[in-house]
């Protein structure tokens, strides 16, 4: 398996999953702890990921941030306006969604995350 399909597993199981340096940092429940040493055992494949992930994602959160008002309703955000896309696209940005995606691709859903987790 790939190190970003890990990701999308373990995340979605409920751990947290970073890098620090060339640390692969992995938090969460104790009952995670098979899935969380699997990740470990794959680090080399999992930090790339997190690697890939963070340029994917990181032009995404600059998009997004600036459609966020100063106050008020936060709009749909979207990565690349000027959709509608075809079905089997991501609704954010265009582009093609994996088998386990419905309507954002994992950097969109990402990037959406991060944005509103930093509106307070």
């Amino acid at each position: 398996m790939d190190g970003l399909m890990l990701l999308r597993q373990a995340r979605q199981a409920g751990l947290r999953v970073g890098a620090d340096g060339d640390r692969l940092v992995v938090e969460g429940p104790r009952r995670l702890e098979s899935m969380a040493r699997t990740l470990l055992a794959e680090k080399p494949e999992v930090l790339r990921a997190l690697a890939r992930e963070g340029t994917e994602v990181g032009w995404r959160v600059q998009v997004m941030r600036s459609q966020v008002p100063a106050k008020g309703a936060i709009p749909l955000l979207v990565a690349r306006p000027g959709g509608p896309w075809d079905q089997g696209r991501c609704c954010s940005c265009g582009d093609a969604l994996e088998a386990d995606e419905r309507y954002r691709c994992g950097p969109c859903v990402a990037a959406t995350v991060a944005v509103l987790e930093t509106v307070a």
